[in-house]
């Protein structure tokens, strides 16, 4: 679409139209921004407005592909779109941002129709990044609470960051000077190179010292410390003997528990008897002796009890039953019994059958209306050949009734075309024309012809004579010029000459002119008088009398045409009647041929005269359907007596047995004698099954009671021999003795395990006195072991203060021994002290760069500083109705501070949110206005004023309205009253594209 833009001056950028392919909610879309620089977009939440703050955005600095795949349209493939902007410098040119096209990077059209790219669109925003247009020309309600915690450095920052191309690299390099500072020197570092170099400078200079003042001191060191030597070597023989002694009383005080343990155990063990016959793990035989005993008891009382129960009831059943004859008859009649229940259900439909047969026929014979009773059916027949012979009359018929039918209107029509083209041909032979009328009307034509070919000749013949004219005439006039001109030559040349004969001769020539120019025109009269003269007359003959004779000579032979068409019809009409004829002649033989045989079916059936022929052959069906239904009653009939016959002789043998088993029948149905029948005999399945089962059981139990009778007899012999082998009668004593032995192994057991922890503890020649020595000793040994303790503590403290004092005249006596010289020594720190002076002068370098930079950057804020501040309180003066004289800007520690008209200064903190609110607006309008000489985008501010009361929305409007006549600012909202507030905006509503202009 060709948009014409305004031409008015444009001072800042400002974007004219966004057209949205595909941007989150929004596809194909289109919001138009021209001519207003304050615009107000206006929706409910999640209407889409900050998807479309997010797109303009995006059109201008892009954006990375994840965040993009964040805003991918669900209703369409294609994300991304178009924006609009005009340049001051560069004009009206579109920027174009597909997701799928070269990785969502800009192409740019201009007028020009050339194209652009990624960085022509930089270089016309001027390095602006997005985060750097977000910090100066955007906010929103949730930026206004930065305003509390802001500092000096912050607003310093933000200004370096917008004011400077290549502020990004400026922080770079300010952290790169940082880094290469600390890792050269801190005051407190150890592990930077300077502070390293001075460590290593103490060290040696230290070292230098001590070699000056230990020359003279390395020969005394040498004898003390071979004198120290030989005390320690003997002092450490004195120590060995000593923790020798120590060892051994130690063990002994560690063995004496145990040798108490072990004289106790022996004791106890020699109270038991020497010799105690028991089996082998003979307690352990017992109780598995008795695990298997028991159950198997317990068992066999259960079971002997089972068995004598199932006997008796066994019997009992038996005792209860009828002879077996009796089952047998009541089993057969049982058996039966399908059979008459089905017998009887069979009755019941064979007896509604009949009456359902019954109720059809008498229907279908009413419907008929024929005479036909029920019992004319019973011999009445009717073969196969009646429908065939009543189908034939039926078809003969009808055809016939068509025929003549038919007959009949050709009849007509053939009378009715006969006296129509007789009438037709009477006509058109009165109309036609006489030959005398005809011969005149051809000679007309013909007369017309003949003059019309000497017109053709006599215009030719004119045509030329005026051609002949023309070129007479001009030649005369011709002469006529040449004449006068050849006149006025020699009249001039008389007068210039003085000649009179000149005057003479072009007289004459005058009058010879003249006279050839008259006679010339007089003769061309005549001639034209005499070629008028002999035009021929005019023609008697018009054109309008020629078609008039041809259209009378063309109607008559038409007439001629139709005439000889109307009497081949009536030949052909004649012979049409003629066929007529014999056709109805056929008809008629045929009629009476129908009528003898119809005459012969009402002789065979009587009831057909009541039934139209038409109708025949649905009759035959009806009849034949009818008598069908008759067959098949009386088909169902016989089986009806048939099964009624069954089903009595079944309920006379029920009843017979009845009474012979002297059952009370009284005022019992069939069904019910049956039923009593069936209960006996599944009493008596039930019992027999009873009887099989006890039976069974019987048998299991005596078979159970013998094999656990059997497997008892084996673990009794076992038992028994036990017994014999303990030599006891009761299982009491043989658990006593069992006990007796158990503890007297346990006691051996406890002795061997003491004696061979005794031996572990204790030498062997040590063990072979410890084992016979009396427990009373006990102190002795404590009081030799804490003497020789504190014997080995003296001595090792002794031989630890000589060993420090050895070891520290051996570490100085190495060091006199392996160091350098001197001169190296002093060599080495000559080295140090230069290396320590480059990186020194290094460390001054870098730190004087930073200096200068920080001074920079210092100088840059304190520029810019004061010109948003002043911009600052301009514009939250305006807001606050001048409640506010004065702004003062963070320092250090101290966050905004404002002064009221009474000269009272208000920390940012002690002002109220709608206060803070307007602050905030007005630092960030002031730093977008000092900022957008180099920058000029438009500013968009998304929600900011929902603290604000109406009258505060009202003030921040008038100064957004201000300011748009210098920055085009777009106002995003879904508040009423902002919108209501913002009466010189346009307003765009989310919801459509269309620009509506406010009032």
């Amino acid at each position: 679409m060709l948009k014409v833009y305004s031409t008015r001056e444009v001072t800042n950028v400002q974007l004219k139209e966004a057209t949205i392919f595909g941007f989150g909610k929004w596809v194909d879309y289109t919001i138009d921004f021209t001519d207003h620089n304050f615009i107000c977009i206006y929706g409910n939440n999640e209407s889409g407005k900050t998807t479309i703050q997010q797109f303009l955005l995006f059109m201008l600095f892009g954006m990375p592909p994840k965040k993009r795949a964040d805003y991918r349209p669900k209703t369409s493939s294609k994300m991304g779109g178009r924006l609009t902007v005009e340049d001051p410098e560069a004009g009206i040119y579109t920027i174009e941002r597909l997701h799928d096209v070269r990785n969502g990077k800009a192409v740019c059209y201009t007028p020009d129709g050339n194209e652009h790219g990624e960085t022509w669109l930089q270089e016309r925003l001027n390095g602006m990044t997005k985060e750097t247009y977000q910090s100066i020309f955007t906010f929103s309600a949730v930026d206004l609470l930065d305003i509390r915690h802001m500092k000096e450095d912050d607003v310093g920052e933000v200004l370096l960051g917008i004011g400077m191309t290549g502020s990004n690299s400026i922080h770079t390099l300010e952290k790169q000077l940082e880094a290469e500072l600390g890792d050269l020197f801190k005051p407190f570092g150890k592990k930077p190179t300077i502070n390293q170099q001075l460590t290593s400078m103490d060290t040696l200079y230290s070292s230098l010292q001590e070699y000056r003042e230990t020359k003279d001191e390395y020969r005394t060191k040498r004898e003390k410390l071979n004198q120290l030597t030989t005390e320690m070597e003997q002092l450490q023989v004195q120590l060995d003997e000593a923790k020798d002694a120590v060892f051994r009383l130690d063990k002994k005080l560690q063995a004496f528990p145990v040798l108490k343990d072990y004289q106790k155990v022996k004791e106890q063990y020699q109270s038991y008897p020497e010799q105690l016959t028991f089996p082998e793990n003979g307690i352990e035989r017992l109780e598995q002796l008795n695990e298997y005993l028991m159950p198997m008891k317990s068992e066999l009382s259960v079971l002997q009890h089972n068995l004598e129960e199932y006997k008796t009831k066994r019997d009992a059943i038996r005792n209860d039953f009828y002879h077996s004859d009796v089952y047998e008859q009541l089993e057969t009649i049982i058996q039966r019994k399908q059979n008459w229940l089905d017998c009887q259900q069979e009755l019941h439909r064979y007896e509604e059958a009949i009456q359902k047969l019954a109720w059809q026929i008498g229907k279908e014979l009413n419907q008929l209306n024929a005479g036909i009773s029920v019992d004319d059916l019973t011999s009445l027949q009717l073969p196969f050949s009646a429908e065939k012979i009543w189908n034939q009359v039926k078809r003969d018929h009808d055809q016939i009734v068509v025929m003549k039918e038919q007959l009949e209107r050709e009849h007509k029509q053939l009378l009715k075309e006969q006296a129509y083209l007789n009438e037709q041909k009477d006509k058109l032979q009165a109309s036609l024309t006489d030959e005398a009328q005809e011969h005149a009307l051809q000679e007309t034509i013909r007369q017309y012809h003949r003059e019309e070919h000497m017109q053709w000749d006599l215009a030719e013949q004119t045509n030329q004579w005026n051609q002949l004219k023309q070129r007479k005439e001009k030649n005369a006039l011709n002469w006529l010029v040449v004449g006068i001109g050849m006149c006025v030559a020699l009249m001039v040349a008389a007068v210039m000459q003085g000649a009179m004969y000149l005057w003479g001769i072009a007289g004459i020539i005058f009058f010879v002119s003249i006279g050839q120019w008259a006679v010339r025109k007089q003769s061309f009269r005549e001639f034209e008088k005499m070629f008028t003269s002999k035009h021929p007359q005019s023609s008697q003959v018009t054109e309008e009398m020629k078609r008039e004779a041809e259209q009378l000579l063309s109607e008559n032979e038409q007439k001629k045409q139709e005439l000889s068409i109307v009497q081949d019809k009536l030949q052909s009409n004649e012979m049409e009647i003629l066929k007529w004829e014999e056709k109805q002649s056929g008809l008629d033989q045929r009629e009476n041929r129908l009528t003898k045989q119809i005459a012969n079916q009402y002789r065979q059936y009587p009831f057909l005269e009541r039934i139209e022929i038409a109708y025949w052959p649905a009759f035959y069906h009806t009849l034949k359907h009818v008598l069908d239904l008759q067959q098949d009653k009386e088909q169902q009939e016989w089986e009806y007596d048939k099964r009624l016959q069954e089903s009595k002789q079944f309920e006379n043998w029920t009843q017979r047995t009845f009474r012979d088993m002297n059952w009370e029948d009284t005022g019992k149905s069939v069904e019910d004698k049956l039923a009593d029948m069936e209960h006996v005999l599944q009493k008596y399945r039930d019992d027999l099954a009873r009887m099989e089962q006890y039976d069974q059981w019987i048998a299991e139990t005596e078979a159970r009671r013998r094999q656990v009778q059997k497997k008892m007899r084996v673990y009794e012999e076992a038992w028994t021999q036990l017994m014999t082998v303990a030599g006891t009668d009761t299982q009491e004593e043989y658990l006593k003795k069992g006990k007796q032995l158990k503890e007297k192994q346990e006691y051996a057991n406890r002795m061997s395990e003491l004696d061979n922890q005794l031996a572990r503890i204790l030498p062997g020649d040590d063990y072979e006195t410890f084992i016979t020595m009396e427990l009373s000793e006990e102190h002795v040994l404590k009081s030799a072991y804490e003497s020789e303790s504190d014997r080995i503590d003296e001595l090792e403290r002794t031989i630890e203060k000589k060993r420090e004092l050895r070891a520290d005249m051996n570490a100085e006596l190495a060091a006199l021994e392996t160091s350098e010289s001197y001169s190296e020594a002093l060599h080495r720190f000559t080295i140090e002290q230069e290396k320590l002076e480059s990186l020194a002068e290094e460390w001054a370098v870098l730190k004087a760069a930073k200096e200068m930079l920080t001074e920079t950057k210092r100088n840059y804020r304190r520029n810019y500083m004061g010109q948003v501040t002043d911009k600052t309180t301009y514009y939250f003066h305006q807001l606050t109705q001048k409640a506010y004289n004065a702004i003062y800007p963070p320092e250090e520690n101290k966050p905004f501070r404002v002064e009221a008209r009474d000269g009272i200064r208000y920390d940012v903190n002690e002002l109220s949110q709608a206060t803070i609110d307007q602050l905030y607006v007005s630092l960030r309008l002031g730093i977008s206005e000092v900022m957008s000489e180099k920058h000029r985008l438009p500013f968009i501010i998304d929600d900011a004023f929902v603290h604000f009361d109406p009258s505060r929305t009202k003030q921040v409007i008038a100064l957004l309205s201000e300011v748009s006549q210098r920055q085009q600012i777009i106002l995003f909202t879904c508040k009423t009253s902002v919108v209501e507030a913002a009466t010189d905006a346009s307003l765009i509503e989310s919801d459509s594209s269309v620009r509506i202009p406010l009032p």
